[in-house]
This record gives C-alpha cells, sequence and structure tokens, in this order.
C-alpha cells in the first residue's frame, strides 16, 4: 500500500476511483466531504501527531490514506489525448506535480516520464499536482528516446523548450499532435533528446532574465501553443 496526503489529493484520489483505499485517517471531524464521499471506507481517528508520523510530513492537512499503489498508462493510452508532454529528467517532485497539474488543467495533456532520472509519482507528487495525477494519464518509459520515436510514428511533432535558442515560441504553427518536450532542472535539454526534436524554441523574457522554472516552462508551452490556438 501506498500514503497519501493531503485534503485535494485525497478527494480526488476518491473522485477517480482508480486507488483501492485500505483506510482513511483522519485528525478532524470537520471533513465532511471526505466523510461523504469514503462510504464503505473504513475511517479512523488519530491525533495530528500521529499523522506525521505516518505520513513523514506536517503537509497532510490532518487527512491520509493507505492506498494501492499509482496505476500508470501506457504509452498509447497517454498519446491518445493528442496533446503529450514529456519531463527529460526533472527530477524535482514539487517540479514533476506542477508540470502534472498544469498538463491535465490546460490541456487534458498525457504526460511521459522517464524510469531514470526522473522523479515518479510519489505521494508528494501527488500532493505538490493538488490530485491530478488521479485522472492525468502518465506513462513511464524506459527509454525517453525510444518513446519520442514512437510518438513520431503516432504523427506528433516533437517541440522542446530551450532558453538558449533564438526561435520563439511564437513561431511554431499550430499542430494537430504536439509533445511539448520540457528538460531537466540543472541542464535542461539533454543532446539525445535534443536530437530527437523536430524543432526547439524558447519562451520570450527580458534579457537580464532568461530563464524559467521547469514547471512555469510546461505551462506557458502548453497555454501557447494548444490553449490559446484553439480559442482561436
Amino acid at each position: 500500500m501506498e500514503i497519501l496526503y493531503g485534503f485535494n489529493p485525497i478527494i480526488e484520489a476518491l473522485d477517480a476511483g482508480v486507488r483501492e483505499f485500505k483506510e482513511i485517517i483522519i485528525s478532524r471531524e470537520r471533513y465532511d466531504e471526505i466523510l461523504y464521499r469514503a462510504r464503505g471506507i473504513p475511517i479512523v481517528r488519530a491525533s495530528s501527531k500521529d499523522l506525521d508520523r505516518i505520513s513523514d510530513t506536517r503537509s497532510h492537512q490532518g487527512v491520509v490514506a493507505r492506498v494501492s499503489p499509482y496505476a500508470y498508462a501506457g504509452l498509447e493510452d497517454v498519446a491518445a489525448t493528442g496533446v503529450v508532454l514529456v519531463a527529460d529528467t526533472v527530477e524535482d517532485p514539487q517540479n514533476l506535480g506542477s508540470m502534472v497539474r498544469s498538463a491535465y488543467a490546460l490541456a487534458g495533456s498525457g504526460i511521459v516520464i522517464a524510469e531514470r532520472r526522473c522523479a515518479s509519482i510519489t505521494p508528494a507528487v501527488v500532493k505538490a499536482s493538488a490530485g491530478a495525477t488521479e485522472h492525468a494519464r502518465i506513462a513511464k518509459v524506459k527509454n525517453l528516446a525510444r518513446a519520442m520515436d514512437k510518438l513520431k510514428e503516432w504523427g506528433f511533432w516533437l517541440v522542446g523548450l530551450d532558453a538558449s535558442v533564438d526561435t520563439t515560441i511564437q513561431e511554431v504553427p499550430t499542430l494537430e499532435k504536439i509533445a511539448i518536450v520540457i528538460g531537466g532542472e540543472a541542464a535542461g535539454l539533454r543532446p539525445r533528446v535534443m536530437k530527437k526534436l523536430d524543432v526547439v524554441v524558447s519562451i520570450p523574457m527580458r534579457r537580464r532574465f532568461n530563464s524559467l522554472n521547469v514547471s512555469h516552462s510546461a505551462a506557458i508551452g502548453l497555454y501557447e501553443l494548444v490553449v490559446r490556438r484553439k480559442g482561436e
């Protein structure tokens, strides 16, 4: 079993209906919405200190759940969304959680992460995503470059974001199927990933400051390349 914590993540996991709940542990009785939705699931009362110990964090907001492990989607299921966010060596759980939240909320996008050198969908990532992980289609692949080749075979254009290039995001034409590729916090896009891209673009910024947090870059890329263009 796995520990989920936080009000929104547990509400979203209950709504998604994908995880098996063993029990929900709460320290306060004001979570009427959780109590209403958790019909048939054992509810246990515990002190806040007990929840600190069970969840190994103080960010549990008074509610913790023992649930089945996260179930990843297949690459085909992720591709069926028509919009994919590819995370190359994004190792910070907060960043990955924020990326999943933006991807799902803005574009209903699928997400692809690598087995190595990338954060997995842990309870911390679920919390950072505000529970969006429970609804989003997320594939975890052994070889990111091969997964990108597959996306190309299925008609996706691979667009990488890199602050060092002159071509800007506004210059990318409207694309029917798009995979936005984001590099890691330290080194950005790796050379082997860069070689797979159809185009690499930057987000215009003031000259004295030429970088953004990876989760912010992902949100801007999704909005500019997908959301805004659908509204035109």
